[in-house]
């Protein structure tokens, strides 16, 4: 029996030895037992199944709620102090990683474990297989075969994605993009796993299953994005297909999890991926006049 369904069939025991609407120590609502009124065990059910989405909801808009109110006390403690701020976006962008990714979500993640009695084991981290390692290598494909399906889509409707924050910056040089990507394989791709999958993902599981679980925390990872798509300044529609690319990452991101049964595994797939966003960006940043060039002689030799 793996690690995870020892994990949960241990927690199944521990609400098979409580009262219906008891809460267990990782924070559980026990909905059925032995006999009782099934209309009762049904709301109880309801009432669990309620428990875990707000668990889920908390934990990951929580993150972003909390890397905001950290970003401004960081930004008033600079004030108090006449400190100038950064001016190198490198070292803003960095910044932000590491209290938002690394301290933020690596805390709830670490105050969830500790508030719930788990150890680390709860989240499946574990050096990847040689078959996994080839899966990390492949699958970030399949993520961006999805943003350009959904793109293809986008541009039948005749509607433009939202870009990213990241994409929008001014007055970079393109080696920007190149500098970003440790911090993807190291901050962002495992401390946004580690909360959204580690955490979150596997909170669901217990009350709605793998399917369910993975629905769930990818509506949550996915909305928690919407400020980086440019709420409030981009069209809807737009953002709307952004945030459907971003989706469809989020359910192989996800499904990855539950079939591998190891964090390590999508958290690189995550950090490799969104290098590859990075790469491109930095090639179509550095060679956009040669590539704009070859696009015109391209139109010219088909004949269009």
């Amino acid at each position: 029996m793996s690690d995870r369904k020892r994990s949960d069939a241990a927690s199944d025991g521990g609400r098979e030895q409580q009262p219906v609407g008891a809460v267990t120590a990782d924070g559980e609502i026990v909905a059925s037992g032995s006999g009782g009124d099934s209309r009762e065990s049904l709301g109880w059910r309801v009432l669990s199944k309620a428990w875990a989405v707000g668990v889920g909801t908390g934990l990951g808009f929580g993150a972003t709620v909390l890397s905001a109110i950290v970003g401004f006390v960081l930004l008033l403690t600079l004030n108090a102090f006449s400190i100038p701020q950064p001016s190198s976006p490198l070292v803003r962008v960095g910044i932000q990683f590491f209290f938002g990714q690394l301290l933020v979500m690596g805390g709830l993640a670490a105050g969830y474990l500790w508030a719930t009695g788990k150890t680390i084991s709860y989240l499946n981290i574990r050096r990847p297989t040689l078959g996994e390692g080839v899966l990390i290598l492949l699958a970030p494909f399949a993520v961006i075969m999805v943003n350009i399906g959904v793109g293809i889509v986008g541009m039948a409707l005749g509607i433009e994605s939202s870009p990213h924050a990241l994409a929008e910056l001014e007055n970079i040089s393109a080696s920007f993009y190149l500098y970003l990507i440790p911090f993807m394989l190291l901050i962002v791709g495992p401390f946004e796993e580690l909360l959204y999958r580690g955490v979150i993902q596997t909170r669901l599981r217990q009350s709605f299953g793998p399917v369910g679980a993975i629905g769930f925390a990818s509506v949550i990872f996915t909305l928690i994005h919407l400020p980086a798509y440019g709420l409030g300044s981009a069209a809807p529609a737009s953002i709307a297909i952004s945030l459907t690319a971003l989706f469809g990452g989020s359910v192989i991101f996800g499904s990855l999890y539950e079939w591998t049964g190891n964090l390590t595994v999508v958290a690189l797939v995550h950090g490799v991926y969104n290098s590859i966003l990075l790469t491109l960006l930095y090639i179509v940043t550095r060679y956009e006049d040669e590539l704009m060039e070859l696009s015109e002689q391209a139109v010219v030799l088909i004949g269009f």
